[in-house]
């Protein structure tokens, strides 16, 4: 299908209702506001102002030699801002282009907003009852073959150096005999409380527990003919950033994501 031409602004979708850290305040708010309410990234404001953003991956990377740091030292600078007034299809341009899911929202003075997500995409058109022909589509023409995985035995140690070296969201995990057991992400790490500070200024270094003790069960698992808008049902109902793509044997194919939701919906290759 060809390019959907939106003509809706970022305005009617964005969400409001954000959570804001100030650049003065502990650095580890920010990792209980996100163990808290599960979060990919958190604006940074201040007197209105959008001064950045606080990711997982900076959540992650807190170390126990600093760990008076505050939020500014923490805060990144995102890699799309929109504007409230800019046209949605520009915006998700944007986003794709630099993988991003999430961006925040200011208006022309840069006072902030709020956060337009991929899932205010995907949310959108599952709504309308002309939906895309792409979302009728087999998953398997639009998943990630191929993908990466970490065993159900490895500690989470290793796991964690995985995740802030490649910056993936997650990964699947394999039980000894190469069966699909389950999912471990960034949040899993955040929510259990396994942070830098906790594998550093130890003798010998802490290893931690296994995968197989923090890793979110059962995987939620599609197969390679159900429709695109199955898996995009999926990702809307449970909260979840992605789906496992499997055979009648449980054997693992494939992963889609909300960013192949929305390019299948943009008529994106």
């Amino acid at each position: 299908m060809g390019v959907i031409a939106f003509a809706i602004s970022v305005s009617l979708l964005f969400s409001k209702e954000y959570p804001v850290l100030k650049p003065d305040e502990p650095a580890l708010r920010a990792r209980r506001v996100m163990r808290d309410t599960g979060l990919r990234i958190i604006p940074v404001v201040e007197n209105s102002i959008l001064k950045g953003i606080v990711s997982r991956l900076g959540v992650l990377s807190i170390t126990s030699a600093r760990s008076n740091l505050r939020i500014a030292d923490i805060a990144e600078e995102p890699l799309v801002v929109l504007r409230q007034e800019e046209e949605l299809s520009e915006a998700v341009d944007k986003m794709l282009s630099v993988d991003e899911w999430y961006a925040p929202v200011v208006d022309e003075a840069n006072r902030y907003k709020g956060v337009l997500g991929l899932e205010h995409i995907i949310s959108y058109y599952l709504r309308k009852e002309d939906k895309p022909s792409s979302l009728m589509k087999p998953v398997e023409e639009f998943m990630t073959s191929n993908v990466e995985a970490v065993y159900a035995d490895e500690h989470i140690s290793s796991l964690w150096k995985k995740i802030l070296e490649y910056r993936y969201a997650g990964y699947p995990v394999l039980d000894s005999k190469g069966r699909l057991v389950g999912v471990v992400t960034q949040y899993d790490l955040i929510r259990h409380g396994f942070t830098r500070i906790d594998f550093e200024s130890e003798s010998p270094p802490r290893k931690g527990p296994r995968i197989r003790e923090i890793m979110s069960t059962p995987p939620i698992t599609v197969r390679p003919s159900d429709p695109l808008v199955k898996a995009a049902e999926i990702m809307l109902d449970r909260g979840i950033g992605r789906v496992l793509v499997v055979d009648i044997h449980n054997k693992l194919l494939g992963i889609v994501d909300r960013e192949d939701i929305v390019k299948a919906i943009m008529g994106r290759s």
